[in-house]
């Protein structure tokens, strides 16, 4: 007699065996197997958390950069990824500069469920977020990788210490000095331009036609154009920083851009921050003993 091949049998082994047939429980067999095997525990691997929602399309930005910066050649050679994405944290400049509802809750909530889900390391895509980190580390466990740290090491390890480096960000980034007081701790000279080309760099930010509202081309390139021809030609500044994550949507990274005939460079802490976590989580994966 054939019966077909079901785990349901088992229900029925008691019946049929009483008539004669001759089963073989492949349940219990199983269940044997799995109960008696020893196992072994394969390290953990690598897991960065992202806060994301800051913007949203900045989030992308960073994630689809971690993917290319890492040298991967099957999916299997990529490292686990969890974003918590709230675009509901409030904005971060407006409550510096303005007051307002303070942001700080809402990135600690976010830091504590990446915890949850035992990440190694987090990254927040969004610069002016960074000026809340030090309230927020000291009720981790989990480390924070620090992006304007990174972009200005990077900085002065491929410019040297001669740079003058010029600061295209939100006013609440430029205002609480997350760049400025690294890099005058790391001897480098960080300038910002004067007011009325900080509004250049708001508007492609926060404008009608800015990068918040969908724009990476248009008026908001041509403003952060006018704010980084301010910086070369009255600041000589040698070196760009686009100091919002967002502002990396509109322009590229690239070591000889030129700006009326002067070739400057321009760095984006969000590719930054891609090569750094791609180093640390090859690093932690080699000695954790992973493949």
């Amino acid at each position: 007699m054939e019966l077909p091949s079901c785990t349901g049998q088992v229900e029925y082994a008691d019946a049929l065996n009483a008539d004669g047939f001759r089963l073989i429980d492949i349940v219990g067999v199983y269940a044997h197997y799995l109960c008696t095997k020893s196992w072994e525990q394969l390290p953990k691997p690598f897991k960065l958390g992202i806060v994301g929602g800051m913007g949203p399309a900045a989030t992308v930005d960073l994630y689809d950069k971690i993917t290319r910066a890492t040298p991967a050649k099957i999916d299997q050679d990529h490292f686990k990824v969890v974003i918590e994405q709230n675009p509901q944290i409030p904005d971060r400049t407006k409550y510096l500069l303005h007051g307002g509802i303070d942001p700080t809750l809402s990135l600690y909530s976010c830091c504590k469920k990446l915890e949850v889900d035992q990440v190694d390391a987090i990254v927040f895509p969004c610069n002016t977020a960074h000026a809340y980190i030090e309230t927020i580390v000291p009720h981790l466990d989990v480390p924070i990788i620090n992006m304007q740290r990174t972009t200005l090491e990077e900085i002065k390890k491929k410019f040297g210490e001669k740079a003058v480096i010029g600061l295209m960000a939100t006013d609440g980034t430029c205002e609480t000095g997350i760049y400025s007081k690294k890099a005058d701790e790391m001897g480098l000279k960080c300038v910002r331009p004067d007011p009325e080309y900080q509004k250049y760099v708001m508007e492609a930010i926060y404008g009608e036609k800015g990068v918040k509202a969908g724009y990476t081309t248009g008026i908001c390139r041509d403003q952060l154009l006018e704010a980084a021809k301010h910086l070369v030609k009255d600041k000589a500044a040698t070196v760009l920083i686009l100091g919002c994550t967002e502002l990396p949507l509109i322009l590229d990274e690239d070591d000889n851009f030129d700006i009326d005939g002067k070739k400057v460079a321009i760095v984006d802490p969000t590719s930054a921050v891609a090569r750094k976590v791609v180093t640390i989580a090859t690093l932690v994966t080699k000695e954790r003993g992973r493949k």
